[in-house]
C-alpha cells in the first residue's frame, strides 16, 4: 500500500476507481489467431497455415449444417460438405492456376505467398460463415417459403466471398509492390480476373452441391 493510499480519506478510498487491468496479449482469442497476418519475410509455417485453412473450412461446414437443418437428416451432412466444397475448389483449383499466371508475368508473388494469402482469405470467409450460422439456422427453421431460406444462404456466401476477396486482393497488391512496374500493371488486370474466376468457381460448386440454393430438397 502506498503513502497516497494511507493518507487518502476513507470515503475517497471507497469510491476510488480500481486499477485498469493489463491488456491481453495479441493472439489470445480464436478470432485473433485466425485473422492474424503472416509475415512474408519469415519462413512459411505449414502447420499454422494448414490449421487456419482447416479452421476456416470447419466454420464454413457449420454454416452449411445450419442450412441443412431445414430438412434434417442426411441433408445436414450434405450441406456441411457442400459449403466447404466451394472453398476447397478455390484453394485446390483456382489458386494453383493463378500461381502459373504469376510465374508467367514474372510477378514478385510466388506460390508460397499465394498459398498463405489463400489460407488467410478462406479463414476470413469461414469466420464470417461461422458467425452467421446461428442466424441462418433460425431463419431456415422458422420461415415457411423456400425463397427466404435460399436468400439466407445466398447472403451468407456473397458476404463471405466479398470479405475473402478483399483480403486476397489486399495481400496480392502488397506483394506486387515489390515487383517491376510492368508486373504491377499486369497484376492490376490479372488479380480482378482471378477473383472473378474464383467467385464463379465457388458459386458453381455451391450451386451443384447445395440443394437449398436450387430451391430443392
Amino acid at each position: 500500500m502506498t503513502d497516497a493510499t494511507l493518507t487518502m480519506d476513507p470515503i475517497e478510498a471507497k469510491h476510488a476507481a480500481p486499477p485498469e487491468p493489463a491488456p491481453a496479449p495479441d493472439g489470445t482469442t480464436f478470432a485473433a489467431w485466425l485473422l492474424s497476418p503472416s509475415d512474408a519475410r519469415e519462413a512459411p509455417d505449414v502447420r499454422r497455415e494448414a490449421a487456419r485453412l482447416g479452421a476456416g473450412l470447419g466454420l464454413a461446414a457449420l454454416f452449411g449444417a445450419s442450412l441443412g437443418l431445414r430438412v434434417g437428416g442426411a441433408s445436414i451432412a450434405q450441406h456441411a460438405l457442400g459449403a466447404t466444397a466451394g472453398l476447397v475448389a478455390v484453394a485446390a483449383v483456382a489458386a494453383p492456376a493463378f500461381s502459373v499466371v504469376l510465374a508467367l508475368l514474372d510477378a514478385p508473388t510466388d506460390s508460397v505467398a499465394l498459398a498463405r494469402s489463400t489460407a488467410s482469405a478462406i479463414a476470413r470467409a469461414g469466420l464470417v460463415l461461422g458467425g452467421l450460422a446461428p442466424a441462418a439456422a433460425l431463419y431456415v427453421l422458422t420461415v415457411e417459403d423456400g425463397v427466404t431460406a435460399t436468400g439466407t444462404a445466398v447472403v451468407g456466401f456473397v458476404l463471405s466471398g466479398l470479405i475473402a476477396g478483399s483480403s486476397l486482393s489486399r495481400d496480392l497488391r502488397a506483394q506486387a509492390a515489390a515487383g517491376s512496374a510492368a508486373a504491377q500493371r499486369w497484376l492490376r488486370v490479372a488479380v480482378p480476373l482471378f477473383l472473378v474466376f474464383a467467385a464463379m468457381l465457388a458459386w458453381r460448386v455451391w450451386w451443384l452441391a447445395l440443394p437449398i440454393l436450387r430451391g430443392t430438397r
